[in-house]
């Protein structure tokens, strides 16, 4: 019942060349069909598919639809979603078994055709009602009093293996159980068992929320906007209007408006990081107001988040997902995004089988 549906209004795309609605029937940026309205409304008529020279996704994506459709579609996509480039990734970081018809021989625009799903109006993926946090509230109020303990604040820095399971150390000492599920990132649960890290380090990003007494009930970009590459003055790689998107969240703000714009992706960090108050708020109202079309009054808030990632095609990624996939077993279970994906539709699925793996191999 927290499950939440964007709302149908469709989000956009901000090229070189102009606002456009995102084409249906993309696969990470890669037009099923080339020749259909909404895609050559955005890169014009694409050219004839080549041989493509060199292993990148970019490369790729080059040979078989041309410069345009890797600057304006895939770059957007694959930058917004992922926060790396199509000159950084492999199509088998992103799609593997897309990868593997090409690899096969099948061309990568017959591939992409089988591949396609269109997504549903308004975007991709559902969310929470409430903001990702009620998930977490739910979680606690669902465990059994007495059965499940969650302690905050106590770090693990070390875990062992030992003859009846595991023991756990924290600085409020240690703890002996059974069974261990390691739900960290990639880099914090290889360094964790003992394994090899990521080559690089996480990508640094930075998501700054605008609060706003402007009148965007008219959704003037749908949902949001993704940025294409060498697009002149914006600095965001994408925006979100949240109150568009979300019902609950519009319902909640009570006539007023709420933007997050996402900067920084792999290799470049986010210009919002080092700039004073007034630089920052300065900066964010320009993006939003070049994004949406329309001027952007002073935000009535203005909050900046930053996290750490690691996007796919990071060097040492596949290496470290790898030897930590190796060491699940009886009494240890890996999850989370860094094993099985970006997205609540990924890590919830392979959580509960891997809990499902845990409890059936005790019983038997």
């Amino acid at each position: 019942d927290l499950i939440e549906r964007p709302e149908p209004v469709g989000a956009w795309l901000h090229t070189a060349t102009g606002a456009h609605p995102i084409p249906k029937g993309l696969y990470f940026g890669l037009p099923a069909d080339p020749t259909a309205a909404d895609v050559r409304a955005v890169v014009g008529d694409v050219p004839a598919a080549q041989a493509p020279q060199g292993a990148t996704m970019a490369d790729w994506a080059r040979a078989a639809y041309g410069q345009r459709v890797v600057d304006d579609l895939v770059t957007p996509l694959v930058g917004g979603v992922y926060s790396t480039t199509p000159e950084e990734v492999r199509l088998a970081d992103l799609a593997p078994t897309t990868a593997a018809l090409v690899e096969a021989g099948t061309p990568l625009r017959e591939a992409v055709a089988r591949s396609v799903a269109p997504p549903p109006p308004g975007g991709a993926v559902n969310g929470i009602r409430g903001g990702m946090h009620a998930l977490v509230d739910r979680l606690v109020s669902a465990t059994t009093p007495g059965s499940v303990e969650v302690r905050c604040g106590q770090p693990v820095s070390r875990v062992e293996r030992t003859s009846g399971g595991w023991q756990v150390t924290t600085p409020a000492g240690t703890e002996r159980a059974p069974l261990l599920v390691i739900a960290l990132p990639l880099d914090a649960a290889a360094a964790l068992l003992g394994g090899p890290a990521p080559e690089a380090q996480p990508a640094a990003l930075d998501v700054i929320t605008l609060v706003l007494d402007d009148d965007l009930a008219d959704a003037p970009r749908g949902t949001g906007v993704l940025v294409g590459a060498n697009v002149p003055g914006v600095a965001a790689k994408a925006l979100t209007h949240s109150t568009a998107k979300w019902g609950w969240l519009r319902a909640a703000a009570g006539g007023r408006e709420v933007l997050r714009l996402s900067y920084g992706r792999r290799g470049l960090a986010p210009v919002t990081s080092v700039l004073k108050p007034a630089e920052l708020t300065a900066l964010v109202r320009a993006d939003a107001a070049a994004l949406l079309g329309r001027p952007i009054s002073e935000p009535l808030e203005i909050r900046r988040t930053d996290w750490r990632t690691l996007p796919p095609g990071t060097p040492g990624v596949a290496a470290a997902r790898q030897w930590l996939t190796a060491r699940a077993g009886d009494d240890l279970a890996l999850v989370g995004a860094g094993i099985a994906g970006v997205g609540l539709a990924a890590v919830v699925p392979q959580a509960r089988a891997e809990a499902v793996r845990l409890f059936k191999k005790q019983e038997n």
